[in-house]
């Protein structure tokens, strides 16, 4: 990273005050801090000077991957080109080079889709129009068939364009669609049944819950376009969304805004009054997916509403972004999600009140965000898509990374207890966790157990993955740690608390942020704590979610096996932790704070029973009591 003059002089100045560790503290934060500052400076676009957000272009050099084996072939348009290049070896291949490609490369499959203006338009007539299929595009499928490379053709456009780019999906294999209800045409046009359905997903890649910059969120928002033309349901769904919208906009914060994909273009798909006056301007796609993470509420309509399987792309990357979406009614929204997860509006005043909801309880909106996060991350992403196709042309099996969305994690949950009596509170814990596999490894610091008991608890509890190491108390914490972290055999390894509560879910939330983020680290620096003598819970560091950080909360880390094991703890009972994160960060990794959700830190009695001593009058100034009790409803699920 470089340093300016003026950052010079503040180096010095902390080497002066407080000598090297002050200054390599200095040089942590300043790295960190410059993840969410980055784009503050430089010139800001009349959009962002009148909505007063900064929106960056989204980066695509995240650290996600599948590290997939395959290599595919590909013809793909500007959105999916990006959404599918983290999940094989993809190679974009033209007009006037297919040929060189396939004579010196090995492809598992060719994969083309119903694109306008493919691979940087080149292929840009070759599919569909009065000439198409070009004789380049029909010699090539031929070549790759020929060597038995299988060939796909997915038609995203489906239902409105199936006779478009039906010629063209009679030269494949095997043909995806994105309508199922299309199936039976396909068949009975192709003469196969070589044919199923694909629907978009999101890529964590880019569409993820990251957000760059520390700025207010604006209160709803819309971008699209408007079809003065065609698409008479879709201009009826937008009479329910954009005119609930309206009618309450001047009671909001800021109002409605709508970003208009052909701003300033061709009249018929200018937005007409009431919504024209809403019109802040047009978005490029990249700065569209950054601007998904400032908005309370983005609004959606269908182009096809009676398709149990097409699903608007916008549906799955608004979620995975953060922002609730609000919907005009479509059979593949409840087919896709649940209604805890994406809001779906009969008529205009359902809509204004949803829009009022969310952007006044914003306890509602996260809740509802994460659920549906959750979902896209088990079931939704374009890793699930790729092993979807893969399944249907018969590819051998491939194991995912364990990087990927669709590995199921292996986890090492260490555990470190001075307390005999949390010994069941520590299996129930681990054995509750769902969508992973879990390794307990437990540490008896300076005591023995029964093991035969702790079998029957563990049988009991359907915990069958575990190690019992009984060490002396003559060891520091981060020696036990250490001790634990050698026998651990998961792809991840996170240390847990013998007290704290965390949710069914924590573990599979957790392991998923530190996919999408890419993080060497995550762990929660805003989280929840129950004061027992207070009998009151509190909320810690509220504004610290989603973003890059130097700290997070030491019962919360989680990681790659090879960091752990690579970066050892230090020697100490107390301090371990954030010593581990500091030797992280000065290693070159990174730290990244997830959600609020899934954890409760306990703070019990006078505190005696914790290696940390705070009194409750100084745990509480560094956050807000939320309510009194614990309300785990609230905050587990």
């Amino acid at each position: 990273m470089k340093i300016n003059s003026e950052d010079f002089r503040r180096a010095v100045w902390h080497f002066r005050t407080g000598g090297v560790s002050q200054l390599l503290e200095w040089y942590r934060r300043r790295t960190y801090d410059s993840r969410t500052t980055a784009h503050s400076s430089g010139k800001r676009s009349d959009i962002e000077k009148k909505l007063g957000l900064q929106i960056p272009a989204v980066e695509y050099g995240s650290t996600y991957v599948s590290n997939s084996t395959l290599k595919v072939a590909v013809v793909l348009d500007d959105f999916s080109a990006r959404a599918w290049a983290p999940e094989w070896d993809c190679v974009f291949i033209t007009p006037t080079n297919w040929q060189d490609h396939l004579e010196t490369e090995k492809f598992d499959m060719l994969f083309v889709e119903s694109a306008w203006a493919g691979n940087d338009k080149t292929w840009q007539y070759h599919l569909t129009g009065d000439s198409a299929p070009r004789p380049a595009l029909v010699d090539m499928v031929n070549a790759f068939r020929s060597k038995s490379i299988p060939t796909v053709f997915w038609n995203k456009e489906d239902p409105p364009h199936f006779n478009d780019f039906l010629d063209c999906a009679k030269l494949f294999d095997f043909v995806l669609t994105s309508d199922e209800r299309k199936i039976p045409d396909y068949r009975r046009e192709l003469g196969h049944d070589r044919v199923a359905s694909l629907s978009f997903g999101a890529q964590p890649a880019f569409h993820n819950p990251v957000r760059p910059l520390t700025q207010e969120r604006r209160d709803v928002a819309f971008a699209g376009m408007y079809f003065a033309h065609k698409f008479p349901e879709r201009r009826e769904q937008m009479e329910i969304v954009l005119g609930g919208a309206s009618d309450i906009s001047s009671k909001l914060p800021h109002g409605v805004d709508i970003f208009s994909r052909q701003h300033g273009g061709d009249e018929k798909y200018q937005f007409p009054a009431p919504y024209d006056q809403f019109v802040v301007g047009s978005l490029d796609y990249d700065r569209m997916l950054s601007a998904y993470k400032y908005y309370n509420v983005f609004l959606n309509v269908n182009s096809v509403v009676d398709s149990p399987s097409m699903c608007a792309r916008r549906i799955f990357e608004i979620t995975a972004a953060g922002s609730a979406v609000v919907s005009a009614p479509s059979a593949a929204i409840s087919h896709f999600f649940d209604s805890s997860e994406v809001l779906e509006v009969s008529t205009r005043e359902d809509a204004a009140n949803a829009i009022r909801s969310i952007v006044q309880s914003p306890e509602l909106r996260d809740r509802m965000v994460h659920l549906g996060q959750r979902r896209i991350w088990n079931e939704h992403t374009y890793a699930h898509r790729a092993r979807e196709i893969e399944a249907f042309v018969g590819l051998p099996l491939v194991e995912p990374s364990a990087n990927s969305m669709t590995k199921r994690p292996k986890i090492s949950a260490v555990v470190s207890t001075i307390r005999p009596h949390q010994i069941d509170h520590i299996i129930s814990t681990v054995a509750s966790q769902v969508n992973v596999d879990t390794e307990l490894i437990l540490v008896t610091h300076g005591f023995s157990i029964d093991h035969e008991d702790f079998q029957a608890k563990a049988t009991e509890a359907k915990l069958g993955d575990y190690k019992i190491l009984e060490l002396s108390s003559d060891l520091s914490l981060g020696d036990c740690l250490n001790a634990a972290v050698a026998k651990a055999n998961g792809d991840f390894i996170t240390k847990m608390d013998d007290d704290d509560l965390y949710g069914e879910n924590y573990l599979f939330d957790q392991v998923s942020a530190l996919r999408y983020s890419g993080a060497s680290v995550v762990g929660k620096q805003a989280h929840f704590m129950y004061l027992a003598d207070s009998d009151a819970t509190l909320l810690r560091f509220a504004e610290r979610e989603h973003r890059f950080t130097n700290l997070v909360m030491g019962p919360t880390m989680l990681g790659h096996a090879s960091v752990f094991k690579n970066t050892p703890f230090a020697s100490r009972s107390r301090g371990e932790d954030t010593q581990f994160l500091r030797d992280v960060i000065d290693g070159g990794g990174t730290i990244y704070s997830s959600d609020r959700f899934n954890f409760m830190q306990m703070r019990s009695g006078d505190g005696k029973a914790h290696t940390w001593g705070l009194s409750d009058a100084e745990l509480t100034a560094t956050g807000k009591i939320q309510w009194f009790g614990r309300n785990d409803k609230h905050l587990f699920f």
